[in-house]
């Protein structure tokens, strides 16, 4: 009896072009309702993962967010997982807790602003905003997040700070 193995690997691709859109207009719902705009998180640097529940590979890199967010406790970084699923809460918090993710910052964007905002073409995407609400690096597919060469890249963008500040 023949046995067949799988198995999978993801390339993640890092964007570094120069992008000066920032995403401080851009209006998120928290799982509870309430609603934030990314300029409330001004002044603390924010890795944006968007993302939706019937992404494998999303699934996949829940896990790593939720231990980077862990690791990230008293720093100025703020991981924020939005998705961008159309039922909205309904759909995403089951997942959350199946993942055991709950501790993670998960808002919600059902009407996809996110994706026409950043011009997004594909799930997981995820966005380093500076401090200043500038995008430093976007990277495409699931990543490890709290691996070392992940954190240390982060923190690598982030010393490099920009001369301008977004509006």
């Amino acid at each position: 009896m023949a046995t067949l193995a799988a198995s999978t690997a993801y390339v993640v691709i890092g964007d570094g072009a120069p992008r000066a859109r920032s995403g401080n207009t851009l209006a998120i719902q928290r799982l509870d309702g309430g609603r934030e705009t990314l300029a409330d998180f001004r002044g603390r640097a924010v890795l944006l993962t968007v993302w939706a529940t019937w992404c494998w590979s999303c699934r996949q890199e829940m896990p790593a967010l939720a231990r980077l967010h862990r690791q990230s406790q008293g720093r100025p970084l703020v991981i924020i997982a939005l998705s961008v699923d159309r039922e909205g809460a309904e759909i995403v918090k089951p997942l959350i807790e199946e993942l055991g993710v709950a501790d993670l910052a998960v808002y919600l964007d059902p009407e996809g602003g996110a994706v026409r905002h950043f011009s997004i073409s594909g799930l997981p995407t995820t966005i380093l905003l500076g401090p200043d609400g500038l995008e430093r690096r976007r990277w495409y597919g699931a990543r490890a997040w709290d691996e070392a060469a992940a954190t240390q890249e982060i923190a690598s963008l982030l010393a490099d700070k920009p001369d301008k500040v977004a509006p």
